[in-house]
């Protein structure tokens, strides 16, 4: 592309011109990136705002009070950059208990740039540094989650019940019955997801499992609970109720199982009462699910953050292959559908066997069950264990 420029009076002015032109570049490029740099500023560092009350005219105080303000501020800003929404909520409690108030102890430095009196309030323009090395290690005494990987799969067993008629909706009692997702149902999948967990929408697919008449009863037991979650190749079962009272209140009590290891990781239950003046009932059922949310998460994050830990190396046979095709597309699915398996490696080769070595996050059970139960395994197979104790995937 030409850029034709016109020419008024001499050529010495063309000049003059031209490079006004680029001055004129170099100054918009210069303001495109100012608002950037006094963002950032140097690597770590971060601008603040701190206020304090000015009471009885004691403007020393206030100006303690403004800094213990401002790096706070600046520790807030710190934690949300680095952990991002779903590190914050997931660890929200211990965080406001334990880290913030005690700023002064993590923040390695700061400069107060500029003071103001404004009515009743001192102002002071904080730059802060965080000790990266100090935050860690209260990060490691608090025990932080930090999620990383796929989102975990949680599935809902939470039943909607009207009181005093103990009229229930819940949605295992006719299973291939795509009945739609009560407001408890949606408010638990908002809660949820929005700390980082995938739930489970049961009206997709239903699995083709033989159910118990044990299994459609109102009040299920862990062991019910835990059949529905390996049909769904569900990680984590949350089951319970939610009952509305005819006052108005809202009570939801909760537990959470772990699939794999079939154990309670932990339980909580809230009870709201409908302020009529702000809100309904489904709001105030949505701000109780949040509450319980809030105190759940971190107990799941944290039970499976400790699964994860424990890496097994895991020697499986395969038989019964056509074609190395076939093996990369059970290789494939191991790796890529199969969560926490870290990578599956060739071994040897003896006859029609194959031998694997999987990395797998957690025991041999859990990964078998993962394997045989999932709906996109590429071929039907059997496990067959040998009395040398060898794991063998005989292909059918």
């Amino acid at each position: 592309m030409k850029l034709h420029f016109f020419q008024f009076g001499a050529r010495r002015h063309g000049r003059f011109r031209r490079l006004g032109n680029v001055l004129g570049l170099i100054a918009i490029s210069m303001v495109v990136c100012a608002p950037v740099l006094a963002e950032t500023g140097k690597q770590g560092e971060i601008l603040v705002i701190g206020t304090g009350t000015i009471v009885e005219g004691n403007t020393a105080r206030a100006r303690e009070a403004a800094i213990s303000d401002a790096l706070i501020r600046g520790v807030e800003e710190y934690l949300a950059r680095r952990l991002g929404s779903q590190g914050m909520a997931n660890n929200f409690p211990r965080l406001i208990q334990e880290v913030i108030p005690k700023a002064r102890e993590v923040v390695g430095n700061f400069n107060i740039l500029a003071a103001e009196e404004v009515d009743k309030y001192y102002k002071v323009l904080v730059r802060l540094k965080i000790n990266d090395t100090v935050m860690e290690e209260k990060f490691r005494e608090i025990g932080l989650i930090e999620t990383e990987g796929p989102p975990v799969r949680v599935l809902f067993l939470v039943s909607q019940v009207e009181l005093p008629s103990g009229e229930a909706s819940y949605w295992w009692r006719d299973p291939e019955g795509y009945t739609a997702l009560t407001p408890t149902e949606l408010g638990l999948h908002r809660a949820f997801e929005e700390r980082g967990f995938q739930p489970i929408n049961r009206m997709l697919k239903v699995p083709e499992v033989t159910y118990l008449p044990e299994m459609k009863v109102l009040d299920l037991t862990d062991v019910d609970a835990l059949r529905w979650g390996r049909a769904f190749s569900a990680e984590v079962v949350i089951y319970g109720r939610c009952a509305i009272s005819e006052r108005k209140e809202v009570f939801v009590s909760l537990t959470a199982l772990d699939v794999a290891r079939e154990f309670i990781i932990d339980q909580a239950d809230h009870t709201g009462l409908v302020d009529e003046s702000s809100e309904g009932v489904v709001q105030t059922m949505q701000r109780v699910i949040d509450e319980i949310a809030s105190n759940l998460s971190p107990s799941i994050l944290r039970a499976l953050s400790a699964l994860e830990a424990k890496v097994s190396r895991l020697e499986i046979a395969i038989k019964g292959l056509k074609s190395f095709r076939d093996f990369r597309t059970l290789r494939d699915f191991l790796e890529r559908e199969v969560e926490g398996v870290k990578s599956v490696r060739q071994t040897k080769v003896k006859g029609n066997m194959i031998s694997i070595m999987v990395e797998y996050s957690g025991d041999e059970d859990a990964f078998l069950e993962k394997v045989l139960r999932h709906e996109k395994l590429p071929f039907p197979v059997d496990v067959i264990r040998t009395e040398e104790g060898e794991t063998v995937f005989n292909i059918r």
